[in-house]
């Protein structure tokens, strides 16, 4: 690892859990910058060590897709993106996913981890994260389904190449588990 600071940028899709993620990044040894969807592109003078893809308390089923554009540029970054909820939805649309309105959940829940990628390093077979949603998507072609719940079929994947990641639940509400999976994000990108 090298002696800085990762640098993580916090994307903020209108998540309310914004200042939490960049909490745990600083707890963890990380930097977090927050800008918001329309400046992604200006990230390309300063790139980041990594970036985060926040929640939204907004149904894409009923807004449409058109906020997509806004993520099209993170098709060229070099970058670990990590995707949460509305992320892992947009990660996932953006290689195809399709959406659908599933049961609204918001509980704590039990992930089967189906795949020991270093997102889900050390982590329990017990491992339990904390849902808020009530949309889910298909796993897009090639990934790599990692969890999955009797809730929601994807839980958690991973870009087949690259250092891409989706949850469809919250580690930043998740306590010490959710901090791991941060930790573990944060080691991904710091290599």
């Amino acid at each position: 690892m090298n002696q800085t600071r990762p640098r993580v940028v916090i994307v903020n899709c209108g998540s309310s859990r914004v200042p939490t993620i960049a909490s745990a990044l600083e707890s963890l040894g990380g930097k977090a910058d927050v800008i918001f969807p329309r400046q992604l592109p200006e990230i390309f003078s300063n790139l980041p060590t990594a970036i985060i893809i926040s929640g939204n308390p907004a149904l894409i089923c009923d807004t449409g897709t058109d906020f997509l554009a806004d993520f099209d540029v993170l098709r060229a970054l070099p970058l670990p993106v990590l995707g949460i909820c509305f992320g892992h939805q947009v990660i996932g649309m953006l290689h195809g996913a399709e959406v659908s309105t599933g049961k609204e959940d918001r509980d704590l829940r039990r992930m089967e981890i189906l795949q020991r990628e270093p997102l889900f390093a050390g982590l329990s077979d017990e491992a339990e994260f904390q849902e808020d949603h009530t949309e889910e998507i298909t796993l897009p072609d090639g990934f790599i389904h990692l969890a999955t719940s009797p809730h929601c079929f994807n839980e958690a994947m991973a870009h087949p190449e690259l250092p891409v990641y989706g949850v469809q639940f919250h580690p930043e509400s998740s306590g010490s588990v959710g901090k791991a999976l941060l930790a573990n994000f944060l080691s991904i990108a710091w290599r």
